[in-house]
């Protein structure tokens, strides 16, 4: 019987897991030090959470491929059930944050027998650990199970919840999706009161992070009532819209590390990515005369419009135009018309030119919806959420069918019908083939 993989855990912490997810163990290091948890917390891995591979399955993207071609874009772009169908190498999505899983389990397992007796720091760190493993699982289980249902959701299968280090622990089979959902929820309400108000930098959590995360939960579960409740709470840390009007180009806009909108950093380990990200044309439609963001935020090439590589890594972590986004659209679902412009108002003032900026108004609570909503796809464009977004609004029966088109042809290459199957991923093919009974979507 298959056994879980011990992680390495060191400062610069490398590689390690078992097949199941992909890395073999070479060493075991359990650190002793705060300062070593921290340093695990600083790594490279811990802070790159976001697979890129869901940017290239979103509309917001045009590609151009081969369809003989069997990369990891090429397979997401057109929806293929496998998005990874290398059974040699790391898989897609699932190795990457696995690894971090593990990395996670090191802290929260380890970090309170730390060799100091400084009580608030370990549960701080605990609480970071804590936020990690929640956020990760999160984006996870966004690529590799159903958009959740509250009738189905005990019975859709969710992901394998690793909580142990242990290489005599059997591996767990895959949790049901509502229970997949309850531990993370668990899990920041649990980090909440131990983290801080401020942190060393955005990459590290705060309590208020840990709440937008969690508001971030509650509004794919379609729970709007506490996901305006954690949008509310984590909106209390200390933030501020920038007035594009301000920056003459791109290049002016603050480096990420610095971008006072962000809240919670979560980078890529693709650094330029971005770059090479192709505005679809229906994307591009939701842009008006005098959008900055339109202006700032994208450059042009001779295959399109590209988004603009930002100042420093590109951010898909948990932002404050996100977080009053989310609470417009929890007003206008309400039906409270007038908080849900005043919201969208508020974001818009900042990101056109202020000659061209007019408010927008709603008559009834679907138009009002419908406004937060393009205004969400504007604002968050390649921030990572799009997929999410997506899914849940399809579960909503608010996504049309999303077509890839070859521009030169006309033909209609694929196409992502509403409650398709193909909104969920397959398990990947390297973890399929080491886990024959593991139960696959």
């Amino acid at each position: 019987m298959k056994k879980i993989g011990m992680i390495i855990a060191l400062i610069t912490v490398c590689s390690a897991c078992n097949k199941f997810l992909d890395v073999k163990p070479k060493g075991v290091v359990i650190p002793e030090k705060l300062a070593d948890f921290e340093g695990i917390l600083n790594s490279q891995t811990m802070i790159s959470s976001f697979p890129t591979a869901l940017l290239y399955c979103t509309d917001d993207y045009f590609g151009v491929y081969n369809l003989q071609e069997r990369s990891i874009p090429a397979n997401a772009y057109y929806w293929r059930p496998d998005i990874d169908v290398d059974d040699q190498a790391s898989p897609a999505i699932w190795g990457g944050g696995y690894q971090i899983v593990y990395r996670a389990n090191i802290i929260i397992n380890n970090v309170m027998n730390a060799a100091e007796s400084n009580e608030q720091r370990r549960k701080q760190i605990l609480g970071e650990g804590l936020a990690a493993r929640a956020e990760i699982y999160f984006t996870m289980l966004t690529a590799f199970a159903k958009a959740y249902n509250p009738a189905t959701a005990k019975q859709d299968p969710g992901l394998p919840i690793v909580t142990a280090t242990n290489v005599t622990e059997q591996i767990p089979p895959r949790a049901s999706l509502q229970d997949t959902l309850d531990s993370l929820v668990h899990d920041l309400t649990l980090a909440i009161p131990m983290l801080p108000e401020e942190n060393i930098n955005t990459y590290r959590c705060t309590k208020y992070a840990a709440s937008g995360m969690l508001s971030r939960i509650y509004l794919y579960m379609g729970n709007y009532a506490d996901a305006d409740r954690f949008a509310d709470s984590a909106l209390k840390a200390k933030h501020a819209l920038l007035d594009y009007n301000k920056f003459p180009n791109w290049l002016d806009l603050p480096a990420t590390d610095f971008n006072p909108e962000i809240l919670w950093q979560r980078a890529s380990m693709e650094y330029v990515i971005l770059g090479d990200m192709l505005y679809s044309d229906t994307l591009k439609t939701f842009f008006q005369e005098g959008d900055l963001r339109y202006t700032l935020q994208t450059s042009q090439s001779g295959g399109g419009t590209t988004r603009a590589d930002p100042v420093g890594f590109g951010n898909y972590g948990i932002t404050f135009p996100e977080l009053y986004l989310t609470r417009a659209e929890v007003a206008a679902r309400k039906g409270n018309i007038p908080v849900a412009m005043n919201l969208v108002n508020m974001i818009r003032k900042a990101r056109f030119k202020t000659d061209s900026y007019h408010p927008l108004t709603a008559v009834t609570q679907e138009e009002a919806l419908d406004i937060v909503l393009a205004e969400r796809r504007r604002e968050l464009a390649y921030s990572g959420q799009r997929w999410t977004d997506m899914k849940r609004l399809d579960r909503d029966g608010r996504m049309p069918a999303i077509k890839r088109i070859n521009k030169e042809t006309g033909a209609v290459i694929s196409v992502l019908e509403p409650n398709s199957r193909l909104y969920t991923f397959q398990i990947p093919a390297r973890v399929r083939k080491f886990n024959p009974g593991m139960v696959i979507n």
